[in-house]
Protein backbone atom coordinates (compact mmCIF):
# COMPACT_ATOMS: atom_id res chain seq x y z
CA UNK A 1 0.00 0.00 0.00
CA UNK A 2 1.47 3.88 -0.74
CA UNK A 3 2.15 6.27 1.68
CA UNK A 4 1.36 9.84 1.73
CA UNK A 5 4.38 12.28 2.16
CA UNK A 6 3.92 15.46 3.12
CA UNK A 7 6.22 18.71 3.82
CA UNK A 8 4.61 21.02 6.23
CA UNK A 9 6.68 24.26 6.35
CA UNK A 10 10.23 24.63 4.82
CA UNK A 11 12.29 22.58 7.02
CA UNK A 12 9.51 19.65 6.56
CA UNK A 13 9.42 20.17 2.98
CA UNK A 14 13.24 20.08 3.07
CA UNK A 15 13.30 16.79 4.59
CA UNK A 16 10.58 15.74 2.12
CA UNK A 17 12.67 16.56 -0.96
CA UNK A 18 15.94 14.82 0.68
CA UNK A 19 13.62 11.37 1.28
CA UNK A 20 12.48 11.91 -2.46
CA UNK A 21 16.01 12.00 -3.89
CA UNK A 22 16.78 9.11 -1.52
CA UNK A 23 13.29 7.72 -3.25
CA UNK A 24 10.27 8.04 -2.40
CA UNK A 25 8.96 5.15 -5.07
CA UNK A 26 5.43 5.51 -6.02
CA UNK A 27 4.14 6.89 -3.08
CA UNK A 28 2.48 10.53 -3.16
CA UNK A 29 3.71 13.80 -1.82
CA UNK A 30 2.75 17.33 -1.03
CA UNK A 31 4.86 20.13 -0.16
CA UNK A 32 2.72 23.19 1.99
CA UNK A 33 4.62 26.22 2.62
CA UNK A 34 8.22 25.69 1.24
CA UNK A 35 10.22 28.81 0.92
CA UNK A 36 11.97 28.22 -2.44
CA UNK A 37 11.04 25.13 -4.74
CA UNK A 38 12.73 21.63 -4.30
CA UNK A 39 14.61 19.74 -6.69
CA UNK A 40 13.30 16.58 -6.23
CA UNK A 41 9.58 17.10 -5.56
CA UNK A 42 7.47 17.99 -8.71
CA UNK A 43 6.24 22.03 -8.87
CA UNK A 44 2.95 20.67 -8.79
CA UNK A 45 3.28 19.15 -5.55
CA UNK A 46 4.34 22.47 -3.96
CA UNK A 47 1.74 24.83 -2.43
CA UNK A 48 2.27 28.00 -1.21
CA UNK A 49 0.13 29.09 1.71
CA UNK A 50 -0.21 33.10 2.60
CA UNK A 51 -2.76 35.69 4.39
CA UNK A 52 -4.30 35.84 1.13
CA UNK A 53 -4.56 32.65 -0.52
CA UNK A 54 -3.64 28.61 -0.84
CA UNK A 55 -1.63 28.42 -4.03
CA UNK A 56 -0.48 25.79 -6.40
CA UNK A 57 1.80 25.81 -9.25
CA UNK A 58 1.77 28.27 -11.86
CA UNK A 59 -0.54 30.62 -9.59
CA UNK A 60 0.48 33.86 -8.56
CA UNK A 61 1.18 33.88 -4.94
CA UNK A 62 0.00 37.07 -3.32
CA UNK A 63 -0.12 38.09 0.28
CA UNK A 64 2.15 37.95 3.05
CA UNK A 65 4.59 34.51 2.58
CA UNK A 66 5.94 34.72 6.08
CA UNK A 67 3.93 34.87 9.50
CA UNK A 68 4.77 36.08 12.36
CA UNK A 69 3.79 33.50 14.62
CA UNK A 70 2.35 30.02 14.66
CA UNK A 71 -1.34 31.39 15.51
CA UNK A 72 -1.22 32.99 12.24
CA UNK A 73 -0.48 30.29 10.02
CA UNK A 74 -2.68 27.81 11.80
CA UNK A 75 -5.36 30.62 11.05
CA UNK A 76 -4.49 31.25 7.78
CA UNK A 77 -4.45 26.88 7.14
CA UNK A 78 -7.68 26.58 8.90
CA UNK A 79 -9.83 29.34 6.33
CA UNK A 80 -8.50 26.94 3.56
CA UNK A 81 -9.15 23.57 4.92
CA UNK A 82 -11.63 22.68 3.05
CA UNK A 83 -9.74 23.06 -0.11
CA UNK A 84 -7.03 20.93 1.87
CA UNK A 85 -9.33 18.63 2.23
CA UNK A 86 -10.25 18.11 -1.21
CA UNK A 87 -6.89 17.98 -2.18
CA UNK A 88 -5.58 15.85 0.18
CA UNK A 89 -9.38 13.25 -0.83
CA UNK A 90 -7.44 13.32 -4.09
CA UNK A 91 -4.40 11.79 -2.62
CA UNK A 92 -5.59 8.99 -0.50
CA UNK A 93 -7.17 6.53 -3.09
CA UNK A 94 -5.17 3.35 -2.72
CA UNK A 95 -2.92 5.21 1.37
CA UNK A 96 -2.43 2.83 3.74
CA UNK A 97 -1.05 5.90 6.03
CA UNK A 98 0.54 9.35 6.30
CA UNK A 99 3.63 10.91 7.36
CA UNK A 100 3.95 14.43 8.33
CA UNK A 101 7.22 16.57 8.34
CA UNK A 102 7.91 19.70 10.02
CA UNK A 103 10.39 21.63 11.89
CA UNK A 104 8.80 21.78 15.08
CA UNK A 105 11.01 25.19 16.00
CA UNK A 106 9.09 26.78 12.76
CA UNK A 107 6.24 29.33 12.21
CA UNK A 108 4.40 27.31 9.32
CA UNK A 109 5.57 24.15 9.55
CA UNK A 110 4.32 23.97 13.71
CA UNK A 111 1.26 26.26 12.44
CA UNK A 112 0.12 24.19 9.85
CA UNK A 113 0.83 20.81 10.53
CA UNK A 114 -2.40 19.99 13.04
CA UNK A 115 -4.53 20.82 11.02
CA UNK A 116 -3.23 18.34 8.01
CA UNK A 117 -3.33 15.92 10.75
CA UNK A 118 -6.91 16.68 11.79
CA UNK A 119 -7.43 16.56 8.27
CA UNK A 120 -5.99 13.08 7.82
CA UNK A 121 -7.89 11.76 10.25
CA UNK A 122 -11.49 12.83 8.98
CA UNK A 123 -10.40 10.81 6.56
CA UNK A 124 -9.65 7.87 7.93
CA UNK A 125 -6.03 7.95 7.42
CA UNK A 126 -3.78 7.23 9.91
CA UNK A 127 -0.27 9.62 10.11
CA UNK A 128 2.71 9.93 12.20
CA UNK A 129 4.35 13.41 12.51
CA UNK A 130 8.40 13.07 11.60
CA UNK A 131 9.65 15.82 13.68
CA UNK A 132 12.95 18.03 13.43
CA UNK A 133 13.54 19.56 17.02
CA UNK A 134 15.68 23.13 17.28
CA UNK A 135 19.14 23.93 18.52
CA UNK A 136 19.09 26.36 21.26
CA UNK A 137 19.10 29.93 19.17
CA UNK A 138 19.86 32.10 21.66
CA UNK A 139 16.95 34.77 21.71
CA UNK A 140 15.16 32.66 19.39
CA UNK A 141 15.34 30.17 21.96
CA UNK A 142 12.24 30.62 23.99
CA UNK A 143 9.84 31.20 20.78
CA UNK A 144 10.92 28.06 18.95
CA UNK A 145 10.02 26.27 22.45
CA UNK A 146 7.02 28.04 22.27
CA UNK A 147 5.82 26.56 18.49
CA UNK A 148 7.23 23.06 19.77
CA UNK A 149 5.16 23.18 22.70
CA UNK A 150 2.22 24.24 20.55
CA UNK A 151 2.34 21.84 17.50
CA UNK A 152 3.12 18.44 19.78
CA UNK A 153 0.11 19.66 21.74
CA UNK A 154 -2.18 20.18 18.58
CA UNK A 155 -0.95 17.32 16.94
CA UNK A 156 -1.54 14.86 19.99
CA UNK A 157 -5.54 15.46 19.24
CA UNK A 158 -4.79 13.56 16.15
CA UNK A 159 -1.90 11.18 16.30
CA UNK A 160 -0.19 9.31 19.48
CA UNK A 161 2.76 8.47 17.12
CA UNK A 162 6.25 10.82 16.84
CA UNK A 163 9.63 10.25 15.55
CA UNK A 164 11.60 12.55 16.46
CA UNK A 165 15.00 14.20 15.45
CA UNK A 166 17.28 16.65 17.75
CA UNK A 167 19.44 18.87 16.09
CA UNK A 168 20.67 19.55 19.58
CA UNK A 169 22.87 16.50 18.63
CA UNK A 170 24.55 18.80 15.84
CA UNK A 171 24.97 22.08 17.86
CA UNK A 172 28.40 21.34 19.01
CA UNK A 173 29.34 22.78 15.35
CA UNK A 174 30.52 26.35 14.72
CA UNK A 175 28.19 26.22 11.56
CA UNK A 176 25.06 23.81 12.59
CA UNK A 177 23.34 25.33 9.36
CA UNK A 178 26.31 23.65 7.20
CA UNK A 179 25.40 20.07 9.60
CA UNK A 180 21.23 19.84 8.31
CA UNK A 181 22.26 18.70 4.81
CA UNK A 182 23.83 15.18 6.02
CA UNK A 183 21.49 15.16 9.39
CA UNK A 184 18.59 14.98 6.58
CA UNK A 185 19.83 12.65 4.46
CA UNK A 186 20.60 9.99 7.50
CA UNK A 187 16.59 10.91 8.41
CA UNK A 188 15.41 9.76 4.92
CA UNK A 189 17.41 6.67 4.88
CA UNK A 190 15.55 5.67 8.08
CA UNK A 191 11.97 6.90 6.32
CA UNK A 192 13.49 4.50 3.72
CA UNK A 193 13.98 2.23 6.07
CA UNK A 194 10.29 2.84 7.09
CA UNK A 195 8.67 2.83 3.60
CA UNK A 196 10.46 -0.61 2.82
CA UNK A 197 7.76 -2.31 4.79
CA UNK A 198 4.83 -0.70 2.42
CA UNK A 199 6.47 -1.78 -0.02
CA UNK A 200 5.46 -4.43 -2.33
CA UNK A 201 9.14 -4.83 -4.23
CA UNK A 202 11.39 -5.26 -0.88
CA UNK A 203 8.90 -6.15 1.73
CA UNK A 204 8.52 -9.69 3.23
CA UNK A 205 5.97 -11.45 5.13
CA UNK A 206 8.16 -10.70 8.25
CA UNK A 207 8.04 -6.62 7.16
CA UNK A 208 6.39 -4.37 9.44
CA UNK A 209 3.87 -1.75 7.24
CA UNK A 210 4.14 1.59 8.02
CA UNK A 211 0.40 2.10 9.67
CA UNK A 212 1.40 -0.99 11.74
CA UNK A 213 4.33 1.32 12.47
CA UNK A 214 2.58 3.84 13.63
CA UNK A 215 0.22 1.00 15.62
CA UNK A 216 3.79 0.17 17.08
CA UNK A 217 4.95 4.03 18.12
CA UNK A 218 1.96 5.25 19.46
CA UNK A 219 0.89 5.06 23.48
CA UNK A 220 -1.52 6.58 25.11
CA UNK A 221 -1.71 10.36 25.39
CA UNK A 222 1.50 10.17 22.69
CA UNK A 223 4.22 8.10 21.82
CA UNK A 224 7.64 9.99 21.55
CA UNK A 225 10.31 7.57 19.20
CA UNK A 226 13.97 8.21 18.68
CA UNK A 227 15.97 5.98 16.30
CA UNK A 228 19.50 4.93 15.40
CA UNK A 229 20.67 2.92 12.24
CA UNK A 230 23.63 1.29 11.66
CA UNK A 231 24.93 -0.54 8.45
CA UNK A 232 27.47 -3.23 7.21
CA UNK A 233 28.55 -4.30 4.09
CA UNK A 234 27.20 -7.99 3.33
CA UNK A 235 30.36 -9.25 1.90
CA UNK A 236 34.02 -9.21 1.81
CA UNK A 237 36.10 -7.21 -0.29
CA UNK A 238 36.40 -10.08 -3.57
CA UNK A 239 32.76 -10.76 -3.44
CA UNK A 240 31.36 -7.37 -3.08
CA UNK A 241 32.80 -6.63 -7.07
CA UNK A 242 31.34 -10.80 -8.17
CA UNK A 243 28.07 -11.07 -7.54
CA UNK A 244 28.32 -14.91 -6.54
CA UNK A 245 28.97 -15.87 -2.99
CA UNK A 246 30.77 -14.12 -0.10
CA UNK A 247 27.55 -13.28 2.61
CA UNK A 248 29.43 -12.59 5.80
CA UNK A 249 27.45 -12.89 9.01
CA UNK A 250 25.83 -10.47 10.85
CA UNK A 251 27.24 -9.37 13.89
CA UNK A 252 24.02 -8.24 15.95
CA UNK A 253 25.24 -6.69 18.89
CA UNK A 254 28.10 -4.32 17.28
CA UNK A 255 24.94 -3.39 15.19
CA UNK A 256 22.85 -2.48 18.51
CA UNK A 257 25.26 -0.80 19.89
CA UNK A 258 26.42 1.67 16.74
CA UNK A 259 23.12 1.83 15.92
CA UNK A 260 22.59 3.16 19.97
CA UNK A 261 25.32 5.79 19.41
CA UNK A 262 23.79 7.59 16.78
CA UNK A 263 20.61 7.59 18.65
CA UNK A 264 18.50 10.70 16.97
CA UNK A 265 17.80 12.39 20.45
CA UNK A 266 19.79 11.79 24.03
CA UNK A 267 17.21 9.17 25.94
CA UNK A 268 17.60 6.10 28.53
CA UNK A 269 17.14 2.90 26.51
CA UNK A 270 16.01 1.30 29.50
CA UNK A 271 12.98 3.01 30.33
CA UNK A 272 11.50 2.33 27.13
CA UNK A 273 7.84 1.30 26.51
CA UNK A 274 7.90 -0.05 23.44
CA UNK A 275 11.12 -0.70 20.90
CA UNK A 276 10.84 -1.50 17.29
CA UNK A 277 13.71 -2.94 15.02
CA UNK A 278 13.56 -2.98 11.25
CA UNK A 279 16.18 -4.84 8.93
CA UNK A 280 16.97 -4.18 5.41
CA UNK A 281 19.18 -7.44 3.94
CA UNK A 282 20.00 -8.58 1.00
CA UNK A 283 17.90 -11.68 -0.01
CA UNK A 284 20.34 -14.46 0.48
CA UNK A 285 19.75 -13.57 3.87
CA UNK A 286 15.84 -14.17 3.48
CA UNK A 287 17.05 -17.93 2.29
CA UNK A 288 19.98 -18.81 4.63
CA UNK A 289 18.69 -20.62 8.40
CA UNK A 290 19.87 -18.74 10.99
CA UNK A 291 21.70 -15.77 8.78
CA UNK A 292 20.33 -13.47 11.14
CA UNK A 293 20.73 -13.63 14.62
CA UNK A 294 17.23 -12.95 15.42
CA UNK A 295 17.62 -14.07 19.19
CA UNK A 296 20.03 -11.41 20.26
CA UNK A 297 17.87 -8.84 18.81
CA UNK A 298 14.71 -10.33 20.40
CA UNK A 299 16.78 -10.52 23.90
CA UNK A 300 17.95 -6.73 23.69
CA UNK A 301 14.65 -5.51 23.30
CA UNK A 302 13.20 -7.53 26.11
CA UNK A 303 15.81 -5.85 28.00
CA UNK A 304 15.15 -2.35 27.22
CA UNK A 305 11.16 -2.41 25.96
CA UNK A 306 9.03 -2.88 29.07
CA UNK A 307 5.53 -2.58 27.05
CA UNK A 308 6.12 -3.97 23.80
CA UNK A 309 8.83 -5.02 21.01
CA UNK A 310 8.66 -5.82 17.38
CA UNK A 311 10.75 -6.99 14.76
CA UNK A 312 10.70 -6.20 11.07
CA UNK A 313 13.08 -7.86 8.05
CA UNK A 314 12.77 -6.12 4.40
CA UNK A 315 15.05 -6.61 1.12
CA UNK A 316 17.36 -4.11 -0.49
CA UNK A 317 19.47 -4.78 -3.55
CA UNK A 318 22.46 -3.25 -1.79
CA UNK A 319 25.46 -5.00 -0.79
CA UNK A 320 24.17 -4.22 2.95
CA UNK A 321 22.87 -4.89 5.77
CA UNK A 322 21.16 -1.92 8.18
CA UNK A 323 19.76 -2.49 11.09
CA UNK A 324 17.14 0.86 12.35
CA UNK A 325 15.93 0.49 16.16
CA UNK A 326 12.89 2.55 18.04
CA UNK A 327 12.38 3.76 21.04
CA UNK A 328 8.83 4.91 22.31
CA UNK A 329 8.38 6.79 25.33
CA UNK A 330 6.22 9.08 27.23
CA UNK A 331 6.54 12.51 27.19
CA UNK A 332 7.87 12.53 30.88
CA UNK A 333 10.53 9.56 30.03
CA UNK A 334 12.15 12.08 27.25
CA UNK A 335 14.38 15.07 29.60
CA UNK A 336 15.14 16.80 26.39
CA UNK A 337 11.06 17.28 25.47
CA UNK A 338 10.72 18.49 29.25
CA UNK A 339 13.34 21.16 29.21
CA UNK A 340 11.82 22.68 25.63
CA UNK A 341 8.60 22.11 27.08
CA UNK A 342 9.36 23.64 30.32
CA UNK A 343 11.44 26.96 28.63
CA UNK A 344 7.91 27.11 26.43
CA UNK A 345 6.21 27.97 29.25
Amino acid sequence: MAVLLIGAGNAGSALLDNVCERGAGKNPRIAIGPKVPFKHIKNKEQYRLTDKGFFGSGDEVVGRSDFKDTAASASAMNSYDAVLLEMLNKKIEDVDAAIIFLGLGGITGSGIAPTIARTLSDLDVPAMVFGMLPAPAGAETHARYGNVRYAIESLKKYTDAFLLVDNQRIAYTDNIESMYLPYNQYAAVVISDILSGSDPKTSTATSIRVRDMILNMSLSGGGFTVFGRASIISKDLLHYFIPIGGHKTVDVPTMIGVAIEKMSMNADTKIAQKSTVLFRVPSWYMKEANAIDTRSIERFQEENSSEGHYLGISLTKRSLVTLTIFFTYRYGDLPRLCEIRDDAL
